[in-house]
């Protein structure tokens, strides 16, 4: 039986938002810059963990960043399947360099956007950009599953049942609502609805046929393997050194 459910390559350096709730500026640790770096840092040992745990999950995204911004990331793409041909491939992005970077992106098998709103001005006060995703667009683009994630807070609470017809609308079949971690504002989105499940200690909804988890880091109980940008492996779900949210 394998250690881990799902591995994640996590990668550091400046973003192209600046999101109030970053994880990345919670740590009480400094996060390298590895956007420019071939190979990532501790890849081989990365590599060879999720041969030796037979692991088939393997999710590319940031802790300060957008995975997006990564200048090799055609490259690492292709290693990972030539090299790991049986895992699947996801990348969590905020979706602003989907369009120019999607001709680099064969082989991935989900892709996961993080949605904090789809209007200006609560963008701009949770992103640091008034930029609103065009949603119909990105996911006609994508070519794989896409999932919206969306980070909960008294911003964007009153838009939420908005947020998930139009993710509908444009296609959206999965949305997770992740409650800030550690957050003491955190509340039930969904107090109308009743669960028809759990996955990995959350529950999930089915809206019509939209799917919604909300999604509680601190109790889930999926185990992770993460490839931290300083090369380090950590065994944990959540990142080590993290402050609670305000």
């Amino acid at each position: 039986m394998p250690r881990h459910d799902f591995a994640q390559l996590l990668f550091g350096g400046p973003c192209n938002l600046r999101c109030r709730d970053c994880v990345g500026r919670a740590l009480a640790w400094e996060v390298p810059d590895t956007l420019g770096a071939w190979p990532p840092p501790g890849l081989l040992r990365f590599g060879a963990r999720l041969r030796a745990e037979g692991l088939r999950e393997l999710s590319l995204s940031g802790v300060n960043t957008d995975p997006l911004l990564y200048r090799h990331l055609g490259r690492l793409l292709g290693w990972l399947r030539a090299e790991h041909p049986g895992v699947r491939l996801s990348l969590h992005t905020n979706g602003r360099l989907l369009l120019a970077r999607r001709a680099e992106l064969e082989g991935l098998t989900r892709l996961s956007l993080s949605v904090p709103s789809l209007r200006p001005a609560t963008c701009l006060a949770l992103t640091g950009s008034p930029e609103v995703l065009d949603l119909p667009a990105l996911v006609r683009a994508a070519l794989v599953p896409v999932k919206v994630s969306v980070l909960l807070g008294p911003e964007n609470r009153a838009e939420l049942p908005e947020l998930l017809e139009r993710a509908r609308a444009a296609g959206v079949r999965r949305v997770a609502l992740r409650q800030r971690v550690g957050a003491r504002d955190a509340y039930d989105p969904l107090p109308a609805h009743r669960p028809v499940g759990l996955f990995a200690g959350n529950p999930v909804y089915d809206l019509d046929g939209l799917e919604v988890s909300v999604w509680d880091f601190a109790r889930t109980t999926l185990r992770a393997l993460s490839l931290l940008p300083d090369g380090r492996l950590e065994d944990g779900y959540l990142l080590p050194g993290l402050r609670a949210a305000a």
